[in-house]
């Protein structure tokens, strides 16, 4: 029976996580004493605070900019100078990383406190770090912070009052858990019968997409290292996705572009197209595309002739739970290999 408090009350919900963290470092009530806190803020960004001594932090939780915008957790940091510097931290489980989130709230908190150091950062636990990988150089590139799993174990396993309180050691005890269920999902999927499979939210799994993203990222390894690189999972509105970002392909002219891009969507593998409005086009290369995927050695099939902006042309289905990563990674390499080159010849025949 699971004693644990995250666990019972629900990994996947942020506050948890930016509740233990406020609890932390709140210097009024924190059971850390203040030059660990002090350590800890050197550790979340090195380069937050300049000489100064840190005299006091104060952590907000749902930092409010009335009906327009919240920021997870802000620390407010008083040096003994009297400067001030501030951290910015959106929390992430298993929602995706979104740069623009952190764009929208750090220029909305130096609206209302300009001319302050701020550092912003996500600190993602959950399986939405796996939609970290491909965002990494745009976080970078404006100034911002990525803080995963494993990173915050390191941050705050080895604190003074590890393993003599009930709080922390179960915040720590729930994130080894959470890095060990994404270790072994391959075994884990392996005895069910699907993805979904009841029996795998009591082992401690969270339905639907935080064990889709757990797969693909074991997917996404293999294939990276099969030479096709530049995967990206992300939320594709109503599905996961694991998509070959460096594969996208515009074709058409004049007006009438349409693009190519390769994604695994649930199970299956899908060659799509991001039509916009551009429906005739698409309808004069689409058989041509059909033609091309069916002489793939790899077999597959043609998907419904379906409106919409994002449609998909043909579709490989896999057995998450019958095939491991590599092999359907392999397999996935065979098809990119035999049809890849050949979208713009198709595109190209027909014209727009």
């Amino acid at each position: 029976m699971v004693d644990n408090f995250v666990e019972i009350v629900g990994y996947q919900l942020e506050k948890i996580h930016t509740g233990v963290i406020a609890w932390l470092l709140h210097s009024d009530r924190s059971p850390l004493p203040l030059s660990e806190q002090s350590a800890i803020i050197g550790e979340l960004d090195p380069h937050i605070l300049a000489d100064g001594r840190i005299a006091r932090i104060e952590a907000i939780r749902e930092y409010s900019f009335g009906r327009r915008r919240r920021i997870d957790l802000v620390l407010k940091i008083s040096q003994e100078d009297g400067q001030r510097a501030y951290i910015l931290i959106e929390c992430k489980t298993d929602s995706d990383v979104s740069v623009c989130q952190l764009k929208k709230s750090e220029a909305a908190f130096r609206e209302k406190n300009p001319g302050v150091p701020v550092s912003t950062m996500v600190l993602a636990v959950g399986a939405g770090r796996f939609t970290l990988a491909h965002q990494l150089q745009d976080i970078r590139s404006h100034g911002f912070q990525a803080i995963d799993l494993s990173r915050t174990l390191e941050i705050f396993s080895d604190l003074s009052i590890a393993g003599r309180t009930h709080t922390l050691d179960c915040w720590i005890a729930s994130m080894e858990l959470e890095l060990m269920r994404s270790s072994q999902i391959e075994a884990a999927l392996a005895s069910r019968e699907h993805p979904q499979d009841p029996s795998l939210f009591e082992a401690g799994y969270r339905s639907a997409f935080p064990v889709f993203y757990m797969f693909y990222d074991k997917l996404r390894e293999h294939l990276e290292k099969g030479g096709y690189k530049g995967w990206g999972i992300y939320s594709g509105s109503n599905n996961p996705a694991l998509n070959w970002l460096e594969g996208w392909i515009s074709v058409g002219r004049g007006g009438c572009e349409i693009d190519l891009y390769w994604e695994f969507n649930w199970c299956d593998f899908c060659l799509k197209a991001a039509i916009g409005e551009n429906w005739d086009y698409w309808q004069t290369i689409r058989d041509g595309l059909i033609q091309l995927c069916e002489s793939c050695p790899v077999t597959g099939r043609v998907s419904a002739n379906c409106s919409g902006r994002n449609v998909t042309a043909y579709r490989w289905k896999y057995d998450f739970c019958g095939a491991p990563p590599r092999s359907i990674a392999e397999e996935t390499a065979k098809i990119l290999s035999h049809l890849n080159g050949g979208l713009c010849t198709v595109a190209d025949q027909v014209g727009p």
